[in-house]
């Protein structure tokens, strides 16, 4: 998580759609509803250094799908938010799913795995196997 430390969690956002070239007035409303969504709505001008690491993750996260990626990589994306943050967040997961991104998420967390209902491959010792076949 390469946040700036410099700027604002709203401009840490804004900024792959800045460097996309688009006007802050096509976005100014879709990254706020994002930090929202992530709970960062009351911190939209924070700078990272004074966030915690949840909010630092959820800010990263924020940042990270704003742009409407093709794929996203999500690497134990709610390691560090609670279990009422990690639902949230799933929910933003399969949101992006259901608009056609493609999501691959790695956790360790069971009820996340549980209350996903998408297809799950488990990954031990070295070999990667779909886990409704067992593993």
């Amino acid at each position: 998580m390469r946040l700036l430390d410099h700027v604002s969690a709203f401009d840490n956002v804004a900024l792959p759609l800045r460097l996309a070239g688009r006007d802050a007035r096509d976005y100014r409303d879709d990254v706020a509803e994002l930090l929202w969504w992530v709970g960062l709505g009351d911190r939209m001008e924070a700078l990272p250094p004074t966030l915690s690491g949840g909010e630092k993750q959820r800010l990263a996260i924020a940042r990270a799908v704003v742009g409407r990626p093709d794929i996203i990589l999500a690497d134990e994306p709610t390691g560090n938010v609670d279990p009422a943050m990690s639902q949230r967040i799933l929910k933003l997961f399969q949101e992006l799913n259901r608009q056609g991104v493609t999501i691959l998420l790695a956790t360790h967390d069971p009820e996340l795995v549980v209350t996903s209902g998408q297809p799950v491959l488990r990954l031990h010792a070295g070999q990667l196997t779909d886990a409704e076949a067992g593993a």
